[in-house]
């Protein structure tokens, strides 16, 4: 065999690239989906120091709805906004995080389905986040139709819950089926035939 060092110069330099390139990956997904939350969290205590000041519990003129309702409503929409935003990036951070390069397929396929699991949860809670921020303002103006504000977001809910039970359920097959290879050893290790044939003669019998 001709020894060639080049060759394996070329595998290490091509090894060593993809390694950067998924710790720089990983190390960006992780920094914008931190930025995201501590600009949520942000917004919240804003909101809280906001609602806090005098005269925000008035009515806006011709209006039912008070000026801390109407600051609820932005501040609630800037932070839809950014978990909409962060969900993908959320979602790729979960993928990432159980990927691995020797991973089966069933793992491949929970790793996948856990991102997908993480993505709709994300936008579920932006649809609720949206819900219980814009209330306060849309409801009164609804005046007797307020039901259909509850009605509108019931059905804009639902959307991403049947895509959460969906990828669930596809997880179901998969995950069982590591925590079966887990506990009692995959089929193929079992299945497999000895090594050594015990039924094959020995040198000593042979020898005879």
């Amino acid at each position: 065999m001709t020894y060639s060092p080049g060759a394996v110069s070329l595998g290490c330099i091509m090894t060593e690239d993809e390694s950067a390139v998924s710790t720089r990956f990983d190390h960006e997904t992780v920094r914008s989906a931190s930025r995201v939350a501590i600009t949520a969290l942000a917004l919240v205590g804003v909101l809280y120091l906001f609602t806090l000041l005098p005269g925000m519990d008035r009515l806006v003129p011709r209006t039912p709805v008070t000026f801390a309702a109407v600051a609820t409503a932005v501040l609630s929409l800037a932070v839809v906004a950014l978990l909409v935003y962060a969900a993908p990036r959320l979602a790729s951070l979960a993928r990432t995080s159980l990927h691995r390069a020797e991973a089966t397929d069933h793992v491949e396929t929970v790793a996948e389905n856990v991102g997908g699991v993480v993505y709709w949860i994300v936008v579920l809670v932006a649809v609720l986040v949206a819900h219980a921020g814009l209330g306060a303002a849309i409801a009164p103006i609804l005046g007797g139709l307020a039901w259909t504000y509850d009605a509108a977001f019931l059905l804009a809910s639902l959307v991403p819950l049947v895509f959460l039970v969906t990828r669930l359920t596809v997880t179901v097959d998969p995950l069982s089926t590591i925590v079966a290879d887990r506990i009692a050893g995959s089929p193929t290790d079992t299945d497999a035939p000895s090594a050594v044939d015990t039924d094959a003669p020995s040198a000593t019998d042979r020898d005879r």
